[in-house]
């Protein structure tokens, strides 16, 4: 894979930082008021709902990695909007090279917004297993504010309608949660690697709410001074955030490694998707951590912004399989894969 992003991905990555920086909405308001949608909504659903689309799906040939780098734009300003999820879903549908009929034109252009649904209740995983209720969908994000769901089972994927919705009190209320009762499939299309491609969307996030929370922590040991010195100089202060660096870039460079890997058929590629959702969801709540701790007493506070990201992390780490789940079937996949190496 190449070691440097295109000239593409550049853009792309300038263009969503620019919708993000001009957006009025944040994750503060949905603290006291119901989500609304942001400006920027429109435009991300519009005219970047073809990024990471395979052509065989109805895409124009981009790869997973220019879609995670808008994604992770998006996450470092905690932007409330419903691009990652309806990305999200849309790589869910995708599956791989195998499928031969593309996507409707409705879904990939914005017009109808999705949402993924791939966790069970009760149950740490995807659900691509035979579960005790086939038709029930935890942790889904906002299932009242899309069109339609794209549902993950043991049989594949499929696009639903809600039976029964129940809202939930999301930990962060600009992600809006709920369970769900779904319809019944008409047709059900192979999985492929859809749960590995819409699990990467949240680990992209994952990793720019990460970088989100550093840049706010470090912006704060800049400027904060104490005993006539900036905090930044104590190695209190210095280290911790070294640290959370170092843990974003490698969750960073997981993601964007499992990206090409899913891409390219890699045989690795399954076990580099959980490595990488276990890494980026600990670094994200590392690095909030550490934002609230650089910022001392004020940082515990409801006026400051650190629990923002916070908030944030904790629900995408426990989004499209928990955090703890993903670190476990990454120990098992490289045991078994050291057990069936010939001798």
């Amino acid at each position: 894979m190449r070691a440097t992003f295109t000239p593409e991905q550049r853009e792309i990555a300038d263009a969503v930082t620019s919708l993000a920086a001009g957006e009025s909405s944040s994750a503060r308001d949905a603290l006291s008021d119901p989500w609304r949608a942001p400006g920027c909504d429109g435009p991300l659903l519009r005219d970047f709902g073809l990024l990471g689309v395979p052509e065989s799906a109805g895409g124009i040939g981009s790869s997973l990695i220019d879609l995670l780098v808008a994604v992770e734009a998006l996450g470092r300003r905690l932007v409330p909007s419903r691009f990652p999820a309806h990305a999200a879903a849309v790589q869910l549908l995708c599956g791989d090279d195998a499928r031969t009929d593309p996507l409707p034109g409705e879904v990939l252009d914005g017009r109808r917004v999705l949402t993924p649904a791939v966790d069970v209740p009760g149950t740490p995983g995807w659900a691509d297993r035979v579960s005790p209720d086939p038709l029930v969908r935890t942790l889904v994000p906002y299932a009242a504010q899309a069109d339609g769901v794209a549902v993950l089972g043991p049989a594949g994927v499929w696009i639903a309608d809600p039976a029964g919705s129940t809202a939930r009190q999301s930990f962060d209320p600009s992600v809006p949660l709920a369970d769900l009762t779904l319809s019944p499939p008409e047709r059900v299309v192979p999985a492929g690697a859809g749960a590995r491609r819409a699990t990467l969307v949240v680990a992209a996030e994952l990793c720019g709410v990460a970088q989100g929370a550093i840049d706010l922590a470090a912006e704060q040991a800049r400027t904060r001074q104490q005993f006539g010195r900036v905090i930044g100089s104590f190695q209190g202060v210095a280290f911790p955030l070294a640290e959370a660096v170092t843990a974003r870039k490698a969750a960073w460079d997981l993601t964007l490694y499992a990206a090409w890997a899913v891409d390219n058929g890699r045989p690795d590629a399954e076990i580099q998707v959980h490595a990488a959702k276990a890494a980026a969801g600990r670094a994200a709540v590392f690095a909030a951590e550490r934002c609230i701790q650089v910022h001392g007493g004020m940082g515990i506070t409801m006026e400051a912004d650190p629990h923002l990201f916070l908030r944030r992390a904790f629900v995408l780490d426990a989004r499209s399989g928990r955090g703890s789940w993903h670190r476990r079937r990454t120990g098992e996949l490289r045991i078994q894969a050291r057990r069936t190496v010939p001798a």
